[in-house]
């Protein structure tokens, strides 16, 4: 029977608590050590765990692509039987168990950085909350930090309010154009409010934590989205054990000193995603999209860096780890972009080197050399004087960003690319859709080689926003205010070859002045 002097909640997060003494069999003497609740939110944990590593199964397997982001240079070995076996370990000696699996998902996550995701990772902390009062501690002050920051990323994200929440609503059914704006504002508000509530009234919280996360595991199941399905059974174990934590939480001020350090922690670290210092995945950048992307030139094509696949798990986009799966892959003489969208850092570009190792380059060397694709056309043999010649470098292809291109898209203008899954080449804009503004997301485009703007109402000072634009091979200026001294923005664009300036006052010496030719250089 519970102390009549405290609550039900109180008496559950009690360790001393113990099953009658006449219970028998395994589980009985298991679950005397902890109570029975505890251990029976330990046995739904164990559960969840198995199924998440169940669907990622591949993840934890020697392969070979796509490749191991090793943190050293280290043999491979299959983890996941290991893993299996640590829950079954948790099981028998829950204290020891725990012990043995946070260890072996520390190494497995070491020798391969593709397996930083961090429902494994949560699964884990919450698991522990069943098994120590620290845990318990610990895992509220997790669940707080997630949550508020969780919420403060998504207000912060413009991708947020662009076309991740777009993307979303839309593919849950519904009309994204007109709610993508208000679910996305009502979303991080909830997951803030919920973060709040955890840190100063958590029983209240206890029943907005289970509401929100079976909400999100129904939102991203087949009943919807269908996406990402391996984040299901960290949803269903935060809105079971994360809910008790709460529920059982006796004051919502930290007592220990080392508890006051894991929840300034908790809600001071995120902030270091913004500068690159810890992962997104740990900082509870949950669906708000500004996280960094890359993609990979060969002197044949392009290759994006995603995951998914086999392996049902995201690529863990870190600017560390897209280089390292830049070395493992590539070869000498390809090119990355590493496109970041924090305000705090910048892109970067790399080539390989002859010892696999990625060295940063400036902008215009990433974009110098010949297009993907064209090299297969050329002779590149000896020369007359029996010298080998220089190899040819390729030119890079950029990320377009993507709130460029929904922000494009959003306002009607007319994007072209060759085939599918290739870059944006060319645009058009016309009198109607046309916003000087837009300028700056067409800006975002790197690869785009030409650009219509016959008849808009764009004017000289606009195109010096097109100046990062290297590849741009032709602009449409018909019938627009465009004088010689706009012309003077596009001076620095190495391919421009065509200029359509019927109806402007740009002269032919304007002209002549910017266009080149570009292969003046090759032989």
């Amino acid at each position: 029977m519970f102390s009549s002097s405290g609550s039900v909640a109180d008496s559950l997060s009690d360790p001393t608590i113990r099953v009658p003494s006449s219970q028998s069999g395994f589980s009985g003497q298991v679950a005397s050590q902890l109570g029975r609740t505890r251990y029976g939110l330990l046995l739904f944990g164990v559960a969840c765990q198995c199924v998440t590593i169940a669907i990622t199964w591949p993840l934890w397997q020697v392969r070979q692509m796509p490749p191991h982001l090793p943190t050293f240079d280290l043999p491979q070995i299959s983890f996941g039987w290991m893993l299996i076996a640590s829950l079954v370990w948790v099981v028998i000696r829950p204290r020891s168990g725990m012990a043995v699996h946070w260890g072996v998902l520390i190494v497995a996550a070491i020798f391969d950085q593709f397996r930083l995701q961090p429902q494994f990772f949560s699964i884990a902390l919450l698991m522990t909350a069943c098994v120590w009062e620290a845990g318990h501690r610990i895992a509220r002050w997790f669940l707080v930090s997630t949550w508020v920051w969780a919420g403060i990323h998504k207000l912060l994200s413009p991708d947020w309010f662009g076309y991740a929440s777009h993307w979303l609503v839309e593919r849950s059914g519904l009309d994204a154009d007109a709610t993508y704006m208000s679910f996305a504002l009502v979303v991080a508000l909830v997951e803030l409010a919920v973060g709040v509530l955890a840190i100063f009234r958590p029983r209240w919280a206890a029943p907005a934590c289970a509401a929100m996360h079976v909400g999100i595991a129904l939102t991203i199941s087949p009943l919807l989205v269908n996406w990402n399905e391996s984040v299901l059974p960290w949803n269903l174990s935060v809105a079971v054990i994360g809910s008790w934590v709460l529920l059982t939480t006796k004051t919502w001020y930290p007592t220990f000193g080392w508890e006051r350090l894991v929840c300034a922690a908790g809600l001071i670290a995120p902030v270091g995603f913004y500068g690159g210092l810890l992962d997104h995945g740990f900082s509870g950048v949950l669906y708000s999209a500004s996280i960094p992307q890359g993609v990979i030139t060969t002197k044949t094509s392009t290759l994006p860096i995603e995951g998914w696949g086999e392996l049902h798990v995201p690529f863990p986009k870190e600017r560390r780890t897209i280089r390292i799966y830049f070395e493992q892959v590539a070869k000498p003489g390809d090119k990355l972009h590493l496109a970041d969208p924090r305000p705090w850092l910048s892109d970067a570009f790399y080539v390989l080197d002859s010892r696999h190792q990625a060295k940063e380059i400036d902008r215009d060397t990433f974009f110098d050399g010949l297009p993907p694709g064209s090299f297969e056309l050329l002779e590149v043999g000896e020369s007359a004087g029996g010298q080998e010649r220089e190899p040819l470098a390729v030119s890079g292809v950029g990320v377009d960003s993507r709130r460029s291109l929904f922000e494009l898209r959003k306002a009607g203008v007319r994007m072209v690319r060759r085939e599918k899954g290739q870059p944006i080449f060319a645009v058009e804009f016309t009198p109607e859709n046309f916003d000087p503004s837009l300028l700056d997301h067409v800006a975002r485009l790197p690869n785009l080689m030409q650009i219509q703007l016959a008849g808009t109402g764009v004017k000289d000072s606009d195109l010096s926003k097109l100046s990062l634009l290297r590849l741009l091979t032709g602009i449409g200026l018909d019938r627009t205010a465009i004088t010689d001294e706009g012309i003077a923005h596009l001076e620095s664009l190495p391919f421009l070859q065509h200029i359509e300036c019927e109806g402007t006052k740009v002269t032919a010496e304007a002209i002549a002045r910017v266009i080149e030719d570009p292969y003046d250089g090759f032989e």
